[in-house]
């Protein structure tokens, strides 16, 4: 059993691995260790565009390479959705809208290594959108395709 005193509040939090919990807080999101005597260590702060969001869920690729945040809020009578994708490697985020998402790893016909997918859906006032991007692929191109 472990402890660990906050200087902020934790407004979410989840296991993200066997080992592992997703802490995060008004400005910041951490990741700590249930080995040894560790304590959480920050990952990223949070964007500007999940500012007065609640927090619904975190999710990881299986590597947790990549790493996502989302939010929803209530604008203009109806739920928006706000997400946040880090990329751990290149220390960057990107907002994104939507309510939903989830990564997957996929070997496509030919290639030697595994993909990282991200779909996402969003519902905006003119209807709904699901999006699939390729993270990242042998080739180092990133691919998307939109319903």
């Amino acid at each position: 059993m472990k402890a660990h005193t906050m200087t902020d509040d934790v407004i979410f939090w989840k296991w993200i691995s066997e080992n592992m919990i997703a802490l995060v807080t008004e400005t910041t999101v951490y990741h700590w260790s249930m080995e040894g005597d560790s304590q959480p260590t920050k990952i990223f702060d949070r964007h500007s565009s999940l500012s007065g969001c609640q927090i619904i869920n975190y999710r990881t690729d299986a590597a947790q390479n990549w790493l996502l945040l989302i939010g929803i809020s209530a604008q203009q009578n109806r739920v928006v959705g706000a997400m946040q994708l880090y990329s751990v490697e290149r220390k960057v985020s990107q907002p994104i809208e939507g309510h939903a998402a989830a990564f997957i790893q996929f070997k496509m016909e030919g290639n030697q290594q595994e993909s990282t997918l991200f779909g996402f859906a969003v519902r905006g006032a003119a209807g709904g959108k699901l999006t699939s991007l390729r993270l990242n692929s042998p080739t180092g191109n990133s691919h998307s395709r939109t319903s």
